[in-house]
């Protein structure tokens, strides 16, 4: 999770013109095929030229998915500054809104604000640099005539975050972001003319979840108002990588990353991955042990 302490004044969504997303453009040739026993995948120069394949999908709603920086990482090139200074002004003349992950404190709310705020902020210990690069977004966003929109919280909200200990339940907190992404992704199906970015954690855009975590993606029931119009697309930063958020289909992929491209791998239909850039040579990390029955499958750097 990630915060912004003063966010611009956000608007709600509205009929628009009818949407205009980019054409399919002609798709650049890979800078190399894929080879041997490897998943079937595309090497591009960087991630505006990848993004040629997915827009070529015509999606109307985008859910895009990161690994969240932490400051254990602050030296990795985070995905959400990758977005804001290639993707998004790829994106922006064909989007009306752009729903971020994130949520401003209430100072109505009092004391239950301030002990959620401050006890998410120490547990996921995003780096500084992440305000810094939600402004810049947020201000870009505005500059581009996209509106951009947060996640609030009522004052019950938080109250119902905090369990009896008095400690912010985590579980409980992805399963509210959760439906508020999905409140924003079913509206945006069902309002003619908005053309959309869900911007949040890679658990979150998941069209076919593992079923432990299937409560924490909102793309089922977004896909099932908007069909082929929804896309499900992760952004993966390989050196942020831990084996839970490393899946089987793509990990044989993580050796062919490197600093000069980026690598595109299609799950299914209208669900795509793309390994960013890395500063060096990555290794797949070892499989990780399946979850303990109960367990709250909450990962504060994917959530």
């Amino acid at each position: 999770m990630f915060f912004l302490a003063a966010l611009v004044a956000l608007v709600a969504l509205a009929s628009a013109a009818p949407p205009v997303v980019a054409p399919a453009p002609a798709l650049p040739a890979p800078v190399a095929p894929a080879t041997g026993p490897l998943p079937p995948h595309q090497v591009f120069p960087d991630v505006v030229a990848a993004m040629d394949v997915v827009l070529a999908e015509n999606p109307h709603i985008l859910g895009i998915g990161e690994l969240h920086s932490t400051t254990a990482t602050a030296n990795v090139p985070s995905t959400l500054a990758v977005f804001t200074h290639e993707l998004f002004p790829l994106l922006a003349p064909h989007l009306t809104d752009l729903v971020l992950e994130t949520w401003r404190v209430d100072g109505t709310c009092g004391e239950p604000a301030a002990a959620v705020t401050a006890e998410v902020e120490t547990q996921t210990e995003r780096p500084p640099e992440t305000k810094s690069d939600l402004a810049v977004l947020v201000e870009a966003a505005v500059a581009a005539k996209v509106r951009p929109h947060d996640l609030a919280f009522s004052c019950d909200e938080y109250k119902g975050l905090r369990g009896t200990d008095g400690e912010v339940q985590f579980g409980a907190l992805l399963g509210l972001l959760t439906d508020k992404l999905q409140d924003y992704g079913v509206r945006a199906a069902t309002t003619p003319g908005v053309t959309m970015v869900l911007y949040g954690g890679a658990v979150h855009n998941d069209l076919a979840p593992r079923p432990e975590l299937a409560r924490y993606s909102y793309a089922t029931a977004v896909a099932a108002k908007a069909g082929k119009d929804y896309v499900e697309l992760d952004l993966v930063q390989p050196e942020l990588l831990t084996p839970t958020m490393t899946e089987p289909a793509w990990a044989p992929l993580l050796p062919t990353t490197g600093p000069d491209h980026v690598v595109l791998f299609e799950r299914a239909p209208r669900s795509f991955v793309i390994l960013l850039p890395t500063a060096g040579p990555v290794t797949t990390p070892a499989p990780a042990p399946p979850p303990s029955p109960g367990a709250t499958p909450a990962e504060p750097s994917k959530g």
